[in-house]
């Protein structure tokens, strides 16, 4: 198992509670095929360029210890949902664990 950072900008034109849905079921899925060991809602936040005509796009990150079949998975599931209109799944090493653990207090073990 690895550390990953998954990065997930759901659509703005979803309701609250779509995407509460939404970040509940990536949630359950991470915590089946591994741990969570942290998770942030940046919230809405402006796009860097226009995606499916949208100018913003609400922003969630998981810092989670999964296997690399399960990242596998995660992608495809990440690739079918039409309300994510972007992701990123970036595997973590040692001297980004430290990092994140000096620079932001994210204790992730």
């Amino acid at each position: 198992m690895s550390f990953y950072e998954t990065l997930i900008v759901i659509s703005p034109t979803v309701s609250e509670e779509e995407k509460q849905k939404l970040i509940s079921y990536y949630e359950n899925f991470l915590r089946r095929e591994g741990r969570i060991s942290y998770q942030i809602n940046w919230g809405k936040k402006k796009l860097a360029y226009i995606i499916n005509k949208n100018l913003f796009g609400i922003y969630h990150i998981f810092y989670c210890k999964i296997l690399k079949s399960s990242v596998k998975n995660l992608e495809q599931k990440l690739n079918q949902d039409e309300k994510v209109i972007r992701f990123l799944i970036i595997k973590i090493n040692n001297k980004a664990l430290n990092y994140l653990e000096e620079k932001f207090n994210i204790t992730l073990n």
